[in-house]
């Protein structure tokens, strides 16, 4: 049996339930945290509850969240272990989804965690890398972003992507300049140093993204915020997916023509795991 935990207790998956009336039901209010459990250890997970919670303080629709919906590491933590434990993933690599949902005047806002295994041959597919292909970005932001539970536009670009034979889409915004991925942040190498998008942009401030920043300053790596313009994409000697789920990923082509594979993408993934494993031993 698959289980989910919503608002201190374990329940059947299939048996969760929320309030017709919350405003995640009616217009889309809620928001998510997404991350990745190795072996029982959620990777950063008090950097993904700082996010949460940092803009269930700055968004109006979630002010019943905020004093109702306990998001402490401990609690969440402990949240995580019983459902890795239920669901008889304490030992697997795992994604760990945890949402927050608005509420409303009429009903009290929920927190639920669900889980999922990631297989084998996941792992290995993202570790090779994927395709992509470039499709107008449908957002106009332009400040950082929270992880909205509404993620349409997200969904509707991966399946575009599917039906290009691709497994992720590249936004570009209305004046040429890569914003993110549907589903994660883009770095490139170019002239020796890795470049992403600024938050400026209206992307997320995406945690793998800051893990990047921080190997990067290990490994002595020139890593900065700028803009990239489509055409970039082609001209560089890697380019790079992060996601806290697929870890650092390869873009192998972009519209079936392939891209560079410059060393430093191998480099930046055993980088990767080897502070994954550095945090588990230390049981951050």
């Amino acid at each position: 049996m698959h289980w989910a935990w919503k608002d201190g207790q374990l329940l059947p998956a299939d048996e969760v339930t929320l309030n017709v009336r919350d405003g995640a039901i009616l217009y889309g209010a809620s928001l998510f945290e997404t991350l990745r459990c190795y072996s029982g250890h959620p990777f950063r997970l008090e950097a993904h509850l700082r996010r949460l919670r940092y803009w269930l303080e700055r968004l109006y629709l979630f002010a019943h969240s905020r004093d109702r919906v306990d998001l402490s590491f401990s609690t969440l933590r402990d949240a995580t272990a019983r459902l890795l434990d239920a669901c008889g993933l304490q030992e697997e690599d795992a994604r760990l989804r945890i949402t927050v949902t608005a509420g409303s005047e009429r009903c009290p806002p929920s927190c639920f965690l669900v889980v999922d295994q990631i297989t084998a041959e996941q792992r290995a597919q993202w570790q090779a890398g994927v395709q992509a292909i470039l499709l107008p970005d449908p957002r106009s932001a332009q400040a950082e972003l929270p992880k909205w539970g509404s993620y349409a536009w997200h969904i509707e670009a991966q399946l575009q992507a599917r039906a290009h034979g691709a497994q992720e889409a590249i936004w570009v915004n209305r004046e040429g300049y890569v914003t993110e991925g549907a589903i994660s942040n883009v770095f490139i190498w170019h002239e020796e140093r890795l470049k992403t998008p600024p938050l400026q942009e209206g992307i997320l401030a995406g945690i793998t993204r800051q893990v990047v920043f921080e190997i990067a300053e290990r490994l002595r790596i020139p890593c900065n915020e700028e803009r990239i313009p489509a055409h970039a994409l082609h001209e560089a000697q890697a380019v790079l997916l992060t996601n806290s789920v697929r870890e650092i990923v390869p873009v192998t082509h972009l519209h079936g023509a392939p891209l560079a594979q410059h060393p430093i993408l191998a480099h930046l993934q055993q980088a990767y795991r080897q502070l994954v494993q550095e945090e588990q031993h230390r049981g951050q």
